[in-house]
């Protein structure tokens, strides 16, 4: 597995060296979206009131920690999932099938997105300066820690669905973008929305839980989920 992970590695940093003009150009988009983002933040709570029990600081935690689960999932899946898209749309997939090599994590493996490891690293450090304006115990961090990793797998779980469809629907590989078009869309307080998108987003696809949860753990708001 490491042997694997370091030849991806390798490979990924030529791609990301070959076509960096690209790359770069991707990185400093995706951080102007977040800025608007966050800068929106400030318009919404420009006379620094609370928001049915949401404030600016929540705000700001609640779209960096969506921006840093989106771009965890970019790095480490989002080229597999392209890989896998072209693979099945080909019918190239029985070449990989017969690799001596475990299919799946060859293909989820098959490449990191260097542009959204720099996103990564901004939000991630936007994201730990926000915290320290909250006192947090050990297993309100783990928790945490949990919630943004499951908030990934809540992107990385129907956007494979969705390629998935490949198999029986001509041209569904044009579905791959719902989930973070959702996932941006529904990047706000659950409570802002009216009750039947919070009962539908959180029950049924359960963006809003993943979006919200990590902020709502941290305000120790979670038991709605519970």
């Amino acid at each position: 597995m490491m042997k694997l992970l370091r030849c991806t590695w390798n490979k990924s940093f030529k791609q990301f060296m070959i076509y960096r003009t690209t790359g770069w150009l991707t990185f400093w988009l995706a951080l102007v979206f977040y800025v608007i983002e966050y800068v929106s933040g400030y318009v919404y709570f420009s006379a620094n009131i609370s928001v049915n029990g949401w404030n600016r600081s929540d705000y700001l935690l609640l779209v960096t920690g969506v921006a840093l689960m989106v771009a965890l999932y970019n790095f480490i899946f989002i080229l597999g999932h392209e890989a896998l898209s072209y693979l099945i749309i080909s019918g190239e997939l029985d070449r990989l099938l017969i690799r001596p090599l475990d299919p799946y994590w060859s293909l989820v493996l098959s490449g990191f997105d260097l542009p959204s490891l720099l996103e990564l690293l901004v939000t991630m450090v936007i994201f730990l300066y926000l915290l320290q304006r909250y006192t947090l115990g050990i297993m309100r961090i783990l928790m945490l820690v949990v919630t943004l990793f499951l908030g990934v797998m809540m992107i990385f779980l129907p956007n494979r669905i969705c390629i998935c469809l490949n198999f029986w629907l001509t041209k569904a590989n044009a579905l791959g973008g719902i989930v973070e078009d959702l996932t941006s869309m529904l990047s706000r307080p659950r409570v802002f929305f009216p009750l039947f998108i919070q009962l539908f987003f959180t029950f049924v696809v359960p963006i809003l839980t993943v979006t919200n949860l990590p902020v709502e753990i941290i305000k120790g708001d979670a038991s709605i989920i519970f």
